[in-house]
């Protein structure tokens, strides 16, 4: 069926309205521990988040208490909506069965729950519209490396944003990838599988 200019522009002021945009979830990784080492990192973490939340998206994390994931949980849990039940709805959480045992069930949405660190890094980049990385341990690197993996194997129109916060704290895995590449062992450039950022500015801007 045709609709002209004329009957499309009789809309307006008839109660017709535009289908509103789907908040994006932004994957939030990194440390559940604190160290001296990152705390700059966990304040940046904690602002990038209120910044998320407080645009209308959502954060998902690992439900951790502590370090990264605590900054991530306590700051959505903060800025969030919440539902009827005064749940948040913007602060939610893929977490491990059995627990690593410090994580806070209480204020968050349990979005899924993995029976492996392999399957919840799957599940994380299934739900993720765009993922940062922040600096954490050998669970993320194994995050890292994981979905870094997946862009390489996925057409670029299907990749998904990955954002490494902290370029020197990663600087040695940030070589490897471009050592990687020198030797043909990448699909791509390294910058088109992931970014790097230092700073809330540089974060949101990607974000965009």
């Amino acid at each position: 069926m045709h609709i002209s200019i004329n009957a499309v522009s009789s809309f307006k002021g008839s109660g017709f309205k535009a289908k509103p945009k789907k908040p994006d979830t932004v994957v939030v990784l990194g440390s559940a521990k604190s160290s001296n080492a990152i705390m700059d990192y966990m304040q940046m973490c904690s602002d990038v988040t209120k910044a998320i939340v407080l645009s209308g998206n959502n954060v998902l994390h690992g439900c951790g208490k502590y370090g990264i994931m605590g900054s991530t949980y306590k700051s959505a849990l903060e800025n969030s909506t919440k539902d009827r039940a005064g749940k948040p709805r913007q602060n939610l959480a893929i977490i491990k069965n059995p627990l690593y045992g410090d994580e806070d069930l209480e204020n968050c949405v349990i979005k899924g729950v993995a029976s492996s660190e392999a399957e919840r890094i799957e599940m994380f980049l299934g739900a993720a519209d765009k993922i940062l990385i922040f600096p954490g341990g050998a669970t993320t690197i194994q995050e890292i490396v994981t979905l870094i993996a997946e862009n390489n194997h996925t057409p670029i129109s299907q990749r998904k944003k990955i954002v490494l916060i902290g370029k020197d704290y990663f600087d040695g895995l940030i070589k490897q990838y471009d050592k990687l590449y020198e030797s043909g062992l990448l699909n791509d450039k390294p910058e088109n599988l992931f970014t790097v950022a230092n700073s809330e500015e540089e974060i949101l801007g990607l974000l965009n």
